[in-house]
């Protein structure tokens, strides 16, 4: 794949985005450190001030990349690149978003089998309408909280990254997401009750696959409201249904879309997606890739 610009061309944009993404993360899990707060159970509930600290953490992202565009390029511009704005026609952005939502749920189905077959994960019966509900209203009133991380990462950073190669681009942004998760991540948030030194490499590789499919999403559909989807699927459907789905206490490390039980289906749809960029790339010259010309452009458009 041909590379027209260097690392140095996308530092100026890249490193205040992420050293602000990151600093704010810290800032605003600042309180839970302060105050002790450790989850140390998987039956553990989110205090309210754990649910703000994520709140705020989660609209750092969008924050940094919105105010960083919008200072040299004015606000309704800034929407525009970073994605706000739908890019698409309704019928394919509500036909990418309805496949966005499945993909996530496919791979915790195929994680769950091998997490039952190694017996750390016992189903014991399907979710009732009320259970799913539920998570449809919790999921509604959340949308613009995902769209605070994806603006950030697939809006900003991704075309950015893109410039290295897109394989790379896309495990670096993958790596880059898991660190960025850190601060809650050491509070036991993801895998409470296992050690930092596990929680965190767990975390990171898990966000380097998912992160890969979610950015994929982004490539392929050509909307940020389809990454958003994938990334609420995730959360809001994906790790509460294998809680619910059984009768006993589910280890987020060993079962469910976090866990490394879905390494394997993660890892076939990183593949998978590779071998099919490899495909295309020896049916199409150099540059002809419209994901990469256009990310590349919205890139250009991103500089500050």
């Amino acid at each position: 794949m041909k590379r027209t610009n260097t690392l140095g061309s996308s530092r100026p944009g890249l490193v205040p985005f992420l050293a602000v993404s990151f600093i704010g993360a810290w800032i605003t899990m600042l309180p839970l450190w302060l105050d002790g707060l450790r989850r140390t159970s998987a039956a553990q509930g989110t205090p309210r001030l754990a649910a703000l600290c994520m709140i705020l953490m989660m609209l750092v992202p969008a924050l940094t990349a919105f105010g960083l565009t919008a200072r040299h390029r004015g606000p309704r511009e800034a929407a525009r690149l970073l994605g706000l704005a739908r890019a698409t026609p309704w019928r394919h952005e509500v036909r990418s978003v309805a496949t966005a939502l499945t993909i996530p749920l496919g791979l915790t189905a195929a994680g769950l089998t091998v997490a039952t077959l190694a017996g750390w994960y016992t189903p014991a019966h399907l979710p009732g309408p009320a259970t799913i509900t539920s998570l449809v209203l919790s999921a509604l009133v959340s949308t613009p909280l995902y769209f605070g991380e994806e603006l950030g990462w697939q809006g900003y950073l991704l075309p950015r990254l893109l410039r290295h190669g897109r394989t790379r681009g896309l495990l670096i942004g993958g790596a880059i997401w898991g660190a960025w998760h850190v601060p809650m991540t050491a509070l036991g948030g993801s895998y409470p009750g296992h050690p930092v030194l596990l929680g965190i490499p767990v975390a990171v590789v898990t966000a380097m696959l998912l992160g890969t499919v979610i950015a994929t999403v982004r490539l392929s559909t050509g909307s940020v409201w389809a990454a958003v989807a994938t990334h609420l699927s995730l959360n809001e459907f994906a790790l509460p249904l294998t809680r619910d789905s059984s009768d006993h206490l589910v280890d987020p490390l060993l079962a469910g879309p976090l866990s490394i039980s879905t390494w394997p289906a993660s890892a076939i749809a990183v593949l998978a997606i590779w071998l099919t960029y490899r495909r295309r790339a020896r049916h199409c010259a150099p540059g002809d890739d419209a994901a990469i010309k256009s990310a590349k452009k919205t890139a250009s458009g991103l500089d500050v």
